[in-house]
């Protein structure tokens, strides 16, 4: 929804990751719903120097994914690649992202909004009602990323005060930590 909402508006999608895992699953996600074309093609950023850095560790250790992903890989289906994709290294090249025209996407760390290239994203595009913030993770108390979530109308950011005017969504789906059900799984699965 949030992809769809941030084309027709011709917005911008900012999604704090963390670079290890949650990206990842976010690249997983996205390529799932551009080919089942359920989600427009838009320009996408993994702005992420870290969250680059293995992707191909992941590829190399395909012995852990699921079976649908397993599936996917037999098929010859690489899912960290979809139309747009865009990944980026340097510092420069994550200034350029602000350059191109909405509507886009950009997935950078880090994933609590209290540092890395997210706080550069932030700082131009949190004050504009055309964008969505896409929580996807824990927010520790004290972070920019707990004071979004929670509707702050201003944050602090390299030593500017910035309005947050952006509309933000929290999916709770990508926690890493376990829930009551998990906990009870592992718990009568006797692992240790």
């Amino acid at each position: 929804t949030a992809v769809r909402e941030t084309a027709a508006k011709k917005g911008v999608l900012l999604i704090p990751a963390f670079s290890l895992e949650r990206a990842q699953e976010l690249l997983y996600e996205l390529h799932t719903l551009a080919e089942e074309k359920k989600i427009p093609a838009l320009p996408t950023y993994l702005d992420s120097p870290l969250a680059v850095k293995v992707l191909p560790i992941y590829k190399k250790f395909s012995e852990y994914y699921d079976r649908e992903a397993a599936a996917l890989k037999a098929s010859g289906d690489d899912f960290f690649k979809f139309p747009g994709l865009r990944m980026t290294q340097s510092a420069e090249d994550s200034r350029h992202i602000i350059e191109v025209a909405p509507p886009k996407i950009i997935i950078a760390g880090s994933g609590m909004m209290h540092g890395g290239r997210i706080m550069g994203h932030l700082s131009h595009y949190l004050s504009d009602p055309r964008t969505t913030v896409l929580v996807v993770g824990y927010q520790s108390a004290g972070t920019v990323g707990r004071a979004v979530m929670e509707g702050a109308k201003m944050v602090h950011i390299d030593h500017q005060e910035i309005e947050v005017r952006a509309r933000v969504e929290v999916i709770g789906a990508y926690s890493a930590h376990a829930d009551q059900s998990k906990l009870l799984r592992w718990v009568k699965s006797g692992s240790t």
